[in-house]
C-alpha cells in the first residue's frame, strides 16, 4: 500500500494545464486542506485527439519537471492517465512506428484492425506482443524518471475491443478482454519491481480480472453519475470488489458525469464525501465543481471530513496490514465474521471499516435520518459515545447534514493522529491517540501495525512493529494492557499514547495505577477520561482504572 494514497487525492476531467494544477493545489491548501495527490486527465499530452502520444504538451506544461518536483516538494504527487488507444491525428507519429513494427492489433488476416473510440480511429496497443510491452514500459520508466508519482489506467476493459481482433498471441479478443488489463497493469508494476524497488506503486485501473490485485492496483467503479441514484451502489461496489480481493475499490468521491441543467448538488457532495471518508481511497472526480471549496456553504464540513481523513491514518494504515498479510477487505460486510446465514446477508447500505466500526451513509435525498441494523454485540455512538446500542437490532439514527453515522463495536481501540497534517509526509509515529471504548463485562483485543511507511519489503523481511492492546472491563474496574513488538529502520525509541476513553467521564474514575504506580488524575471530571503514558519496546504497560 502506497502510504500517501490514504490521504486525500484532487483530481478532474481535467487539469487543462500547469497554471492550473498549481492553482488548485494552492486553493485546497489555503482552505486548509491536506492534499497529497493530484490527477492529471488526458490534457498532460494535449487535448482528447491527442490520446496515445504519452508525452507532455509543451504549450500547456512549459515545464512539467519543475512542477513535479514543486508539487512532491508540498508533498503532492501527481498522477498520469494513459489508454490503450493510439489516435490516428493527434498521436499519428506513435500510430506509425507501432504499426510498422506489428505492435497494434491486427485481425485474423494480419491486418492492423484499428478500434473506433469516443475520441475518433485510433490503434490499439496489443499488449499480448511482449514488444508492445516492451515499448510502453519504456515511455512509463522516462516519465517516472520525470517525476511522475503514480499511474492511472483509463478504458481497459478495453472500452472498445472489437471481436475481430486476434491477439499477437493468437488470442481472440472475446478470449483475452478480461486479462488485457491485468497484462496491462503488469508492466508498470513490473516497471517498478525492476527499476524502483524501493518505491511501491499506485496504479488506478478500472479494467481486469480475477488477481488484478498482484499488481498494485487501486480500482475505481468508472464514471458514475453525480446524482443519488450514482451514490447508492457505491457500497455494494465495494463490497463485492473487496470480497473478491480488491481491497482498494473506490469511487468518483461527488459523482464524475453532472446533469448540465443541474450541475451542482451540495447536498449530495457532502454525503458523497462523507462516504468517501471513509472508503479505501478517498479522490474526488467530476467534469466540473469537483474540489470541495466549490461548496463554500459547507465548508466547515467538507474541511472537517478531510480532516478526519488524516486523523484516522493508524486505523486505517492497519487495515491496509491486514489486507496484506491475511487478505482481508478494508470494507467489510456486516456477517462478514459469522458463520452460515444471518440476518445481515442481503445489507448493503452499511458496511464495516475494519472489524471495529460500522458506517452507515446516508444515501437518500433530504434524509436527516436513517435506520441502521444493529449486529449482534454492544455498540457505541461514534457521535455520542454516551449512548450505547444493543443488537441485533434496528434504531432510527439522527443524521443533520453534517451528520456521518457511525458506531463503534464496545472494547475497541481506535488509533488516531490527533494532529494537524499538511499531508501524509507529516505523519508521526512517535505519538498516537487512542480511542479505548470500554463496557462492562468486555474483553477485547487490537494490534496496530507501523512500518517505515516506504518499504516495500517491510512485511517479507519483518521490518515493522506491532502493538498490542488489550481491554478488560467490569462494574469496578478497567485494565488496559500495551505492548510493543518488533522494529524497523527509523522507529522511534519511545511513543506517547495518549488513551481517551470516549463516554467515560474522569469524575467515574476513583483511581488510576500505571504498572503499579498511582498516577493523579488531572483532567476536569466532566470530561471524557484521558490519560498519556509512554511505550517503550519490551516495556508493556498495565493501566488499571478503579471505578
Amino acid at each position: 500500500m502506497t502510504f500517501w494514497s490514504l490521504g486525500y487525492i484532487t483530481s478532474k476531467y481535467g487539469y487543462h494545464n500547469e497554471s492550473e494544477t498549481r492553482g488548485v493545489i494552492d486553493t485546497l491548501k489555503n482552505a486548509g486542506y491536506s492534499v497529497d495527490g493530484v490527477v492529471l486527465d488526458l490534457y498532460w499530452y494535449g487535448k482528447e485527439t491527442d490520446m496515445g502520444r504519452l508525452e507532455w504538451n509543451k504549450e500547456q506544461w512549459p515545464d512539467h519537471r519543475k512542477m513535479l518536483a514543486d508539487l512532491k516538494a508540498q508533498g503532492v504527487n501527481t498522477v498520469l492517465i494513459s489508454q490503450p488507444y493510439i489516435n490516428k491525428i493527434g498521436a499519428i507519429d506513435n500510430y506509425n512506428q507501432l504499426a510498422e513494427k506489428g505492435m497494434l492489433t491486427h485481425d485474423a488476416q494480419g491486418k492492423i484492425n484499428d478500434v473506433t473510440t469516443w475520441v475518433g480511429e485510433a490503434g490499439m496497443f496489443d499488449v499480448a506482443n511482449p514488444d508492445t510491452r516492451r515499448w510502453l514500459r519504456e515511455r512509463y520508466r522516462t516519465l517516472t524518471d520525470e517525476g511522475v508519482g503514480g499511474w492511472w489506467g483509463d478504458l481497459g476493459e478495453p472500452e472498445v475491443h472489437p471481436e475481430t481482433i486476434v491477439h499477437a498471441n493468437g488470442e481472440k479478443a472475446r478470449q483475452y478482454h478480461n486479462v488485457y488489463g491485468n497484462v496491462w497493469s503488469s508492466i508498470i508494476y513490473d516497471l517498478y519491481k525492476d527499476e524502483y524497488p524501493d518505491t511501491r506503486l499506485m496504479t488506478l485501473m478500472r479494467g481486469g480480472t480475477t488477481g488484478l490485485q498482484r499488481y498494485s492496483v487501486f480500482p475505481w467503479s468508472t464514471d458514475v453519475s453525480r446524482s443519488w441514484a450514482g451514490l447508492q451502489p457505491q457500497i455494494k461496489i465495494m463490497l463485492n470488489s473487496g470480497l473478491s480481493g480488491l481491497a482498494y475499490m473506490s469511487h468518483d468521491v461527488g459523482g464524475f458525469a453532472i446533469d448540465k441543467e443541474n450541475p451542482i448538488d451540495p447536498e449530495l457532495y457532502v454525503r458523497w464525501l462523507q462516504l468517501g471518508t471513509f472508503s479505501p481511497i478517498l479522490r474526488t472526480h467530476a467534469q466540473e465543481f469537483a474540489e470541495p471549496y466549490h461548496y463554500p456553504e459547507y465548508a466547515d464540513e467538507l474541511l472537517d471530513l478531510v480532516k478526519t481523513r488524516y486523523r484516522w491514518l493508524p486505523y486505517n494504515y492497519t487495515l491496509a496490514y491486514e489486507n496484506a498479510s491475511q487478505g482481508y477487505p478494508m470494507v467489510r460486510p456486516l456477517n462478514f465474521d459469522t458463520h452460515g446465514a444471518t440476518p445481515y446477508d442481503s445489507i448493503t447500505d452499511e458496511y464495516m471499516w475494519g472489524s471495529e466500526v460500522l458506517v452507515a451513509p446516508v444515501l437518500q435525498q433530504g434524509a436527516r435520518k436513517r435506520d441502521i441494523v444493529v449486529p449482534d454485540g454492544t455498540w457505541i455512538d461514534y457521535n455520542n459515545p454516551d449512548v450505547t446500542y444493543h443488537g441485533p437490532s434496528k434504531i432510527s439514527y439522527d443524521a443533520p447534514l453534517n451528520v456521518l453515522p457511525m458506531l463503534i463495536r464496545a472494547g475497541a481501540f481506535i488509533p488516531q493522529a490527533d494532529y494537524e497534517m499538511d499531508n501524509t509526509g507529516d505523519y508521526d509515529a512517535s505519538r498516537y491517540t487512542v480511542l479505548y471504548y470500554p463496557r462492562s463485562n468486555v474483553t477485547s483485543d487490537y494490534v496496530m501495525f507501523e512500518d517505515d511507511r516506504k518499504s516495500t519489503s517491510s512485511l517479507d523481511n519483518g521490518e515493522y512493529a506491532l502493538i498490542t492492546f488489550r481491554g478488560a472491563a467490569s462494574k469496578s474496574s478497567i485494565t488496559v494492557d500495551i505492548d510493543m513488538s518488533g522494529d524497523y529502520p527509523g522507529m522511534p525509541t519511545e511513543k506517547t499514547i495518549t488513551l481517551v476513553l470516549p463516554g467515560i467521564k474522569s469524575s467515574n474514575i476513583k483511581s488510576v495505577t500505571e504498572n503499579g504506580r498511582v498516577r493523579t488524575i488531572t483532567e476536569s471530571a466532566d470530561k471524557y477520561f484521558t490519560l498519556t503514558v509512554t511505550l517503550t519496546r519490551n516495556e508493556p504497560l498495565k493501566i488499571v482504572l478503579s471505578l
